[in-house]
């Protein structure tokens, strides 16, 4: 199922019995994991929770089947990056369908093209979640902001999230350090307190790569911060390109820039009049080369097994500041 008709099942409290989680997203597998158990546990029943190798059929078939003289619940949560042989799955899956006190969800982090046999055992009861766009992003933050009640800006929230090139997990990290400050949090409350590649300033970087300026120095720091691996730094960089893209079609179409109408929230002037004035200077077959580019160097780091990541990744990039 799609990920609003999840939303809408959680909301109207009908999720089904068994359920899979998977894809792209660490966070919103975690995030809509403890939803979903908040929901089902209601009565503060004790949850079997099993890690990667922890997974064993007997045990968790046991579970499920266990009858309660209290009318409490069977939940049992797994999460692991393997694959349950479909056999097993079904039997679990039909035992939570038959008892009215068994409830199974599973959180799969590994690749998600092998997750479709998976889901094969919860028929339509699964949800894949995909990058969330930045304006998503933002709306998930703050989402888990005012659940723990920190005020937060969305433009300090969209600053943290770029900090942390574009990890959920790292910025929601930050959030009880974040609410010391006992006060609306500012962009300069979070250069404060928030070490991240924001170190060297992932926009800062961004601006010299497409400036064609040097950038093997700042590239070092951001590769011995140990805060990012490869794949997160070029997807950073996707985004940051894609959202000079949007600014420059919404000006060649309407002759000005307006954040809230091209991002789904609003910017300080000056950071409006600088993306608009980078994204002018580019034109679109530009745009089309580098986000091409990107996306073929992406490929090459998931897929190659014996190359130097790091290495490749830089040669990539000083091949991308040749198509402007």
């Amino acid at each position: 199922m799609y990920k609003r008709e999840f939303e809408n099942l959680l909301n109207s409290n009908n999720l089904p019995k068994a359920i899979l989680l998977y894809g792209e997203c660490d966070y919103q597998n975690n995030y809509y994991a403890e939803q979903t158990i908040k929901q089902w546990n209601q009565d503060d029943d004790e949850v079997m929770l099993l890690y990667y190798d922890e997974y064993n059929f007997s045990t968790v078939k046991n579970h499920l089947s266990q009858s309660s003289l209290f009318g409490g619940k069977n939940i049992v949560s797994i999460k692991g990056d393997k694959a349950i042989p479909k056999k097993e799955l079904d039997i679990l899956v039909a035992l939570c369908e038959k008892s009215d006190n068994s409830y199974l969800i599973f959180q799969y982090f590994g690749d998600s093209k092998k997750a479709a046999n998976i889901a094969k055992s919860f028929k339509k009861n699964f949800v894949r979640f995909f990058k969330p766009n930045p304006r998503e992003a933002q709306n998930l933050l703050l989402t888990k902001a005012k659940e723990i009640g920190l005020n937060i800006s969305g433009y300090a929230l969209q600053h943290l999230y770029m900090l942390h090139l574009e990890d959920l997990s790292l910025c929601v990290n930050e959030f009880d350090k974040l609410a010391l400050f006992n006060k609306e949090i500012t962009p300069a409350d979070i250069d404060r307190v928030v070490f991240g590649l924001g170190s060297v300033g992932l926009d800062s970087f961004v601006e010299k790569l497409l400036k064609k300026e040097d950038i093997k120095n700042s590239f070092l720091v951001l590769s011995e911060s140990g805060m990012a691996d490869e794949i997160k730094v070029i997807n950073a960089i996707q985004g940051y390109i894609s959202r000079l893209l949007l600014f420059h079609m919404y000006i060649k179409v309407y002759g000005k820039p307006d954040a809230r109408a091209i991002l789904g929230y609003p910017l300080p002037p000056q950071l409006t009049e600088k993306l608009a004035r980078n994204s002018i200077n580019i034109d679109i077959v530009c745009f089309k080369n580098m986000l091409t580019h990107l996306t073929k160097s992406e490929l090459v780091l998931k897929k190659m097994r014996n190359i130097d990541k790091s290495s490749y990744l830089i040669s990539s990039l000083i091949k991308l500041q040749s198509y402007l």
